[in-house]
């Protein structure tokens, strides 16, 4: 046990879960986002697995546009 002050006793285990709490609130924010500008398919509420392949997916995908518009491009001297 860890003593805080006068009384207040905490155990190890709630003193690193403070410690992390504010990095998972800063993943919990950042996933939030990314659902926000990902299609994620009609589940809002996907997990965290299915956000990240989502993600690769898309990414993969706008990739591809890039490269179809840069052919374009060259072919056609825009």
């Amino acid at each position: 046990m860890v003593t805080l002050g006068k009384s207040t006793k905490i155990s190890r285990g709630m003193v690193s879960l403070r410690r992390r709490r504010p990095f998972q609130l800063m993943v919990l924010r950042r996933l939030r986002e990314l659902k926000k500008i990902v299609p994620v398919g009609a589940r809002r509420k996907a997990d965290v697995d299915t956000v990240l392949r989502q993600t690769a997916e898309y990414i993969c995908a706008l990739e591809m546009k890039v490269a179809i518009l840069r052919r374009l491009s060259d072919i056609y001297g825009v």
